[in-house]
């Protein structure tokens, strides 16, 4: 499959970005904004030697997908708030026992079953993780169609330099619009890295193997937190990635992700040609997140706005990025309404900032 460009919406862009950076198998059960990832999987994967399968629970699937990780296979999953929720304990487990995969969650509205409607309210269980213990799974948060496309080969290089679950996240709305992307040529990009160390896949051709993440040894229990703790430090020092624009003597920096970080561009613009001193920075990654993007600012920056589909997540990373040297604003809300977070509102959210 040679590259080509495509109008699709952007959870069949992530579908065949995955097909064509070398996924095999992806493990989903049906949940809304995402079932279009497993079914245009469904389609395209036996085109590649691979097969989508409709799990019956999410459970089920997140159990699939560590298994399918075991013997060293490259294997994805997608789902939405309610379903990744379920998905906690078996996603704990992966990062315990190390196991790459790629997972997408297209966040809606929650608590609980919530809504259809497109948020950014998994900012918390996506950064902060929703099983018991110390471990994070690497977050990746694109704009547009074409980011996932761009960034696609880069999550998979991380999950396996890093043997982890590698997360994308989008809004909802994010996640059904439609856009032109040039995808790809297929790679199976998994080839790159040798699993033979670690992979179970028999004993044919090691000595046997146990994958084990608890002991009744406190010892072991220790050396494995240790590992990970290490492992943790060289991910926040070498891998976080964002984007910003015109803060070196910006005044007002907007902070955002997702649509809203797609947004600043525009806000920035409108705002610069009305002599307006504003630029924007736009984590790319949500963990690790890039503190020394807020930590950097020059001193004309006297104001930050973060602005977010929620009651305020992101929002708390800002502010310790920043530890107290800057004051940092909020605008929010949650519930699916779009129109409160429209460009319109945020330029008058930081017009009033700046007035005061």
């Amino acid at each position: 499959m040679t590259q080509e460009t495509l109008f699709l919406k952007n959870t069949e862009t992530f579908a065949e970005s995955l097909a064509r950076c070398g996924v095999k198998y992806h493990f989903a059960y049906p949940i809304t904004p995402a079932t279009d990832v497993m079914k245009r999987m469904a389609v395209i994967l036996p085109e590649y030697g691979g097969e989508m399968m409709q799990m019956e629970s999410e459970i089920a699937v997140s159990s699939a997908l560590a298994g399918a990780a075991s013997s060293g296979t490259l294997c994805a999953t997608s789902s939405s708030g309610p379903g990744v929720t379920l998905m906690h304990e078996a996603i704990g487990f992966m990062c315990a026992a190390e196991l790459p995969c790629i997972m997408f969650d297209s966040m809606r509205v929650g608590p609980g079953d919530g809504d259809i409607l497109g948020a950014q309210s998994d900012y918390f269980v996506a950064t902060r993780g929703g099983a018991h213990g110390d471990y994070h799974v690497i977050v990746l948060a694109p704009s547009s169609g074409q980011e996932i496309a761009d960034i696609m080969p880069h999550g998979i290089r991380l999950a396996y330099t890093y043997r982890t679950p590698v997360l994308f996240v989008l809004d909802g709305v994010s996640a059904q619009m439609t856009e032109s992307a040039t995808l790809p040529a297929y790679n199976d990009y998994s080839a790159e890295f040798d699993t033979s160390g670690w992979a179970f896949t028999g004993t044919q051709d090691h000595p046997k193997r146990a994958l084990i993440t608890g002991s009744y040894s406190h010892e072991d229990g220790y050396v494995m937190n240790e590992r990970l703790r290490a492992k943790y430090e060289v991910i926040r020092e070498n891998e976080p990635m964002w984007e910003s624009e015109q803060v070196e003597d910006a005044e007002l920096v907007v902070a955002a992700f997702g649509i809203h970080g797609r947004m600043c561009r525009d806000l920035v613009t409108r705002m610069r040609a009305q002599g307006r001193k504003v630029g924007f920075i736009r984590p790319i990654t949500l963990w690790p997140f890039p503190d020394k993007a807020f930590s950097a600012l020059p001193e004309s920056v006297k104001n930050i706005l973060v602005v977010e589909m929620n009651h305020g997540q992101m929002v708390d990373d800002v502010r310790l990025a920043v530890n107290g040297r800057i004051p940092v604003h909020f605008l929010g809300k949650t519930g699916g309404d779009m129109p409160m977070n429209t460009l319109a509102e945020m330029v008058a959210e930081a017009e009033r900032i700046l007035g005061e």
